[in-house]
C-alpha cells in the first residue's frame, strides 16, 4: 500500500473519530501534540544511539584500523574527511535542507511555508548529522534533533490536513520535544520553541507545546535515565561585588558571540566561492579539522577535544580540570573547527559548540579574576558555567532559554543570579551589534528577514512592483484648476501625479489641498496644478518592500504613493495605493493562516 493511500485512510479514520467523539479542533491538537512529544522523545533516544553507532564505527574502529591510537596520528584526517564525503552525498542528493545546523530551516518553514517541512528530512538529517558528529565533525546534536522533531510534527500535521496556523504550532511542538529530550530540560524546550522557533507566547500555542515537552522528557528519561548533563560542584556567588565580574563576562561574551557567528558565515562564504561540486566541500572541511586534531590535546576517550559535541571537555572546564593554556587552545580550535565543519557543508547543531565556546571563554575569565581578586572570586568552573549561558544567549538572542537550559542541565540554582545577569547582558550586547541571531542571520543572507509578527514578515517579503498600479491619471503643471477638479471627480485616486512639459514627474496634487479652494469658483481661472503641487512628496521605488512603503504612507498620511525609477527619480512608473497594499496584505495573511486554502 502506498504512502498516499495510507495517509488517506488515516485521515478518514481521524475524521470518523472526531465526528463520533465530538472532539473539537483544540482537543485534537492536544492529542497530536502528545503524539509528537512521544515521537520526539523516541526520536531523540534513537538519534543518540545512531550517533553512538557512528562514533563506534568511525572514531573507535576507524582509529584502531588506521592505527592512529598507536602513533600513526597523521592518518587521523582520513576519518572526518570520509564522514564529510558521506554527509555531502546525503544532503546534496536527498535533502539539501539537511545541510548545516537545521534550526534556520525550521524557522523559515514556520515563517514562510506555514510550517510545511518535507518528511524525508527526518531520515536524511538523522543520518547526515549522526555521521558528521560520529566521524569527528565539530557540531552538536541539538540542532539536528530540533529539525528532526519539527519535521515529524509537520509531517503528522500534514497527514491530518491541519490548517497552516495550527501546523506551525505542531512544528513548535516537535522542536520543543527535541530540545527537552536531548537536554532533559522540559522548561528550556518549551521556551526554545516559543522564543526561537515561533516567537509567540500566546496561550493557544503554550499549552500544546507544554504537552509535547513534558512527554518527550518523560520518554527520554525512561530510556536514558534522569541524570543531569553536567555534574558540577556547588558553586555560589562569593561576594555581591563579584556581580561586577559577571557583568564584564556577559559584555565580553556578547561580543564574542557575534564574532563566532560572523566567523561561521564568513567560512561558509569562502567554501561557497570554491568552484567544485557541493558534495565534495565537506571532505575539505573534514581534512582540515582532522589535521587540527593531530596537534590538539586529546580527551579521555582518545578523541581530539573539539571533535563531536565536546561534552567531556565542557565537564572538565566546569570541574576546574583545565589549565588556562588548555582553555585557550580549546576555545580557538573549537571556533575554527565548528566554522569549518558547518561552513564546508557538514550537518549538525551550533548549540553544543556555543556551550563549549562559552565554557572555555568563561573559564579564561575565571582564571583572570581569580588571579586579580582571589578573595572575592569563585573558582574558574563557576565562570565557565556562566559563560555557557552567556554564549548561548548571545548567539541565539534567547536569554530565557539560555538561562533555564543551564539551570536544568546542572541543577545549579545557587548561581542563577550570575547566569541571568550574564545571559541578559550578552544578549543585549550581541543584539546591539547585530540584530540577527546565529539562526536568523543565515536566513537574512538569503534575503529572508524574520520578524516575530506575521504582519512584518508578510509585508517585508513582497516588493512594491508586485502591487503597484500602472493605470492612473496624470496632469500637467499648466492644467487649470477647473480641469483638475474634473480629473479628481472621475478618478478613484485622492493623490494625482503632476508632470512638467517634458513629461517628467515633479510631484503630487493632493485632493485634501484642493478641497479648501474648490468652493470659490471665482479663483478657478487663477490657479493651475503647478500652484498646488508638492515638490517634497515622499516616493517609493519598485524594489522596496511593502513594510517600507507602509512606513512612508504613515509619514505624511497620504492615500497614494508615487513609485519612481530608482535610477531616474523624475520618471514615475506607477502608483501604490494604501488600499491596494492592505488588500494584498489581507490576502497573504489569509494564506499564511491557512484560511484561504
Amino acid at each position: 500500500m502506498s504512502f498516499t493511500n495510507t495517509a488517506t485512510r488515516l485521515r478518514i479514520e481521524a475524521n470518523k473519530m472526531l465526528l463520533s467523539l465530538r472532539l473539537g479542533e483544540g482537543v485534537f491538537l492536544y492529542i497530536l501534540a502528545a503524539v509528537i512529544g512521544i515521537g520526539g522523545g523516541l526520536g531523540a533516544v534513537l538519534f543518540r544511539a545512531l550517533i553512538g553507532l557512528a562514533h563506534s564505527l568511525f572514531l573507535e574502529s576507524g582509529q584502531l584500523w588506521l592505527g592512529t591510537l598507536s602513533g600513526r596520528s597523521w592518518l587521523l584526517p582520513a576519518i572526518p574527511a570520509f564522514g564529510g564525503l558521506l554527509v555531502g552525498l546525503l544532503t546534496y542528493f536527498l535533502a539539501k535542507e539537511a545541510k548545516g545546523h537545521g534550526v534556520p530551516e525550521v524557522i523559515a518553514a514556520v515563517a514562510e511555508a506555514g510550517g510545511i517541512i518535507r518528511t524525508r528530512v527526518v531520515i536524511v538529517k538523522a543520518l547526515a548529522s549522526a555521521i558528521c558528529i560520529g566521524s569527528g565533525g565539530s557540531v552538536g546534536r541539538e540542532g539536528p534533533i530540533v529539525q528532526i522533531g519539527s519535521a515529524w510534527g509537520s509531517s503528522l500535521g500534514q497527514v491530518f490536513r491541519i490548517p497552516r496556523h495550527k501546523l506551525r504550532v505542531l512544528v513548535g511542538c516537535g522542536a520543543a520535544a527535541g530540545i527537552s529530550a536531548t537536554f532533559n530540560a522540559p522548561i528550556a524546550g518549551l521556551l526554545f520553541a516559543l522564543e526561537v522557533i515561533l516567537g509567540e507566547f500566546t496561550i493557544h500555542v503554550f499549552t500544546p507545546i507544554i504537552i509535547s515537552s513534558v512527554l518527550a522528557t518523560a520518554v527520554a528519561q525512561w530510556f536514558l535515565g534522569k541524570e543531569l548533563a553536567f555534574i558540577i560542584p556547588a558553586y555560589q556567588l562569593v561576594h555581591p561585588i563579584e556581580l561586577l565580574h559577571y557583568i564584564v563576562v556577559g559584555f565580553s561574551i556578547g561580543i564574542a558571540a557575534v564574532l563566532f557567528t560572523k566567523t561561521l558565515y564568513k567560512t561558509e562564504d569562502l567554501f561557497d566561492a570554491i568552484p567544485i561540486p557541493e558534495y565534495v566541500k565537506p571532505i575539505i572541511g573534514g581534512l582540515i579539522v582532522g589535521t587540527m586534531g593531530i596537534f590538539v590535546p586529546y580527551s579521555l576517550n582518545h578523541d581530539p577535544a573539539f571533535f563531536g559535541v565536546g561534552y567531556e571537555a565542557i565537564t572538565n572546564a566546569l570541574l576546574n580540570n583545565l589549565s588556562l593554556k588548555v582553555l585557550c587552545i580549546y576555545l580557538v580550535t573549537k571556533i575554527i573547527a565548528t566554522s569549518l565543519t558547518l561552513g564546508s557543508g557538514g550537518s549538525g547543531g551550533v548549540f553544543a559548540p556555543s556551550l563549549f565556546i562559552g565554557a572555555m571563554l568563561g573559564g579564561i575569565f575565571g582564571h583572570g579574576f581569580q588571579a586579580l581578586f582571589p578573595g572575592i572570586t569563585a573558582p574558574p568552573g563557576a565562570y565557565a558555567l556562566v559563560g555557557m549561558a552567556a554564549m548561548v544567549g548571545g548567539t541565539t538572542h534567547a536569554p530565557l532559554t539560555a538561562t533555564l537550559i543551564i539551570f536544568e542541565m546542572t541543577n545549579s540554582y545557587a548561581t542563577i543570579l550570575p547566569i541571568m545577569l550574564a545571559a541578559g547582558i550578552s544578549t543585549i550586547v550581541a543584539n546591539f551589534i547585530s540584530q540577527e541571531s546565529i539562526y536568523t542571520l543565515k536566513l537574512a543572507r538569503r534575503g529572508l528577514r524574520i520578524r516575530r509578527t506575521p504582519d512584518a514578515s508578510i509585508l517585508e517579503r513582497i516588493q512594491v512592483d508586485e502591487v503597484l498600479t500602472t493605470q492612473y491619471p496624470t496632469v500637467s503643471v499648466t492644467t487649470p484648476m477647473r480641469d483638475l477638479v474634473e480629473v479628481f471627480k472621475d478618478s478613484p485616486f485622492q493623490d494625482i501625479p503632476v508632470l512638467d512639459d517634458d513629461g517628467k514627474f515633479v510631484g503630487m496634487v493632493h485632493f485634501r489641498d484642493l478641497r479648501p479652494v474648490m468652493l470659490d469658483q471665482n479663483i478657478y481661472s487663477l490657479i493651475i496644478a503647478g500652484d498646488l503641487v508638492r515638490h517634497d512628496d515622499i516616493v517609493a521605488t519598485p524594489s522596496e518592500n511593502l513594510a517600507e512603503a507602509l512606513a512612508k504612507f504613515n509619514i505624511d498620511d497620504v492615500h497614494d504613493l508615487p513609485v519612481v525609477d530608482a535610477t531616474a527619480p523624475d520618471r514615475i512608473v506607477g502608483i501604490l495605493t494604501r488600499a491596494g497594499l492592505m488588500h494584498r496584505y489581507h490576502r497573504e495573511l489569509l494564506a499564511y493562516r491557512g484560511d484561504g486554502e
